[in-house]
């Protein structure tokens, strides 16, 4: 089949999302299908090239994946016109997607990561004016293009989807994650950083991601305090992404850490599993997750998690962990404080192939064919 992807972003662009759909382009480019890939240019790429097997387009457009919304839509629709199958995910790059498709008469495809319809006040900290104005946006989304199939990441992302689009145009395809760099045994490693670190002796809880409105890192830091009434030789170190649109949000952070909170530039993602194992503690605060890497990934490393008991998070959560109430700075330091006790569930490990994952996806282009 001939598959057209349009997506916002994409390698060397690294994201949860660019990872998902990596795997998911390059699995069907081995499996004999002609995979294409619409999407944004950042600077210094080429404006088209070939990755394992994946025609990469990038469209000129300010490095903005704002303005990509319509600076691609020339592009899109003379790939389309070509394609078998349009698929396309959340958001900038779903309204060109929707349009070539349906111009084109192609069957269209969207894939939703997460929805906040009705919850933009309980996932983020906004105001009533600017959360009102991002639920009229997201309902945009859903409800003027529709999509001929919507495949969402988690059930729990379904279960939300399914209250405004019809049910048997929804269905879940989970992501794949592959355990085995987190899985391997770095403890000689983790032990040596913490030497180099400074951090022999302490209680060491890391948080990690991208500091954004649903993240929830701002409940960790208000946790902290509390924390250390009951274990004094903690510190929390935060390594948080440096992306522009999240700079002032991290500045604000460091503003009102207290003392104890170490601010870490972000590592590579190949080192991510020797600091996952250095911690005695990962905290995942999130107010929201479509599927949860970051839980996972810290789960699989082994090193117990303490994470909001909400949306996703459940679904894919096991190994050792402890959930707690979400946007509950008290819940979080109980947790911590737990963990250090060495009280904490356990659960049986769950799998989420990227095979199962790459032969779902075929079977849902051929039934739209």
């Amino acid at each position: 089949m001939r598959l057209l992807f349009v997506l916002e972003n994409y390698l060397p662009h690294v994201g949860g999302v660019e990872i998902v759909f990596k795997n998911l382009c390059e699995g069907l480019s081995k499996k004999g299908h002609k995979v294409t890939i619409v999407t944004h240019q950042l600077p210094g790429t080429k404006k088209k090239e070939t990755l394992n097997g994946v025609r990469i387009i990038r469209v000129p457009c300010l490095d903005s994946r704002y303005l990509f919304t319509l600076a691609s839509i020339p592009e899109v629709m003379r790939q389309a016109k070509k394609a078998d199958i349009v698929h396309t995910t959340t958001y900038n790059a779903a309204f060109p997607a929707w349009l070539a498709s349906k111009i084109q008469n192609v069957p269209s495809i969207l894939t939703v990561h997460e929805v906040w319809l009705g919850h933009w006040g309980e996932y983020t900290s906004f105001s009533t004016p600017r959360a009102l104005l991002h639920e009229f946006l997201e309902w945009c989304i859903y409800s003027i293009p529709r999509f001929d199939r919507y495949v969402c990441v988690s059930d729990s992302t379904k279960k939300n989807l399914k209250r405004v689009i019809p049910k048997r145009k929804v269905q879940t395809i989970h992501n794949g994650f592959d355990p085995t760099m987190w899985t391997k045994d770095k403890s000689k490693e983790a032990r040596a950083l913490r030497k180099r670190l400074g951090f022999e002796g302490k209680f060491v809880i890391l948080g990690a991601g991208r500091p954004g409105p649903s993240k929830g890192f701002e409940h960790l830091l208000k946790a902290f305090p509390k924390i250390k009434k009951f274990l004094p030789d903690a510190i929390l170190v935060l390594m948080l992404s440096l992306e522009r649109q999240t700079l002032s949000t991290l500045e604000g952070f460091k503003r009102d850490a207290s003392e104890g909170v170490i601010f870490m530039e972000p590592k590579a993602y190949s080192e991510q599993p020797v600091w996952r194992q250095m911690a005695d503690c990962i905290v995942v605060p999130s107010t929201s997750e479509g599927f949860g890497y970051m839980v996972l990934e810290s789960v699989a490393s082994g090193t117990p998690v303490v994470a909001s008991n909400t949306t996703s998070i459940p679904e894919v959560i096991y190994g050792k962990h402890l959930l707690v109430k979400p946007k509950n700075s008290k819940a979080i330091a109980d947790g911590v404080i737990s963990v250090a006790n060495g009280k904490y569930s356990t659960g049986r490990k769950k799998t989420f192939s990227w095979e199962k994952n790459i032969k779902s996806h075929e079977e849902l282009y051929r039934g739209l064919r």
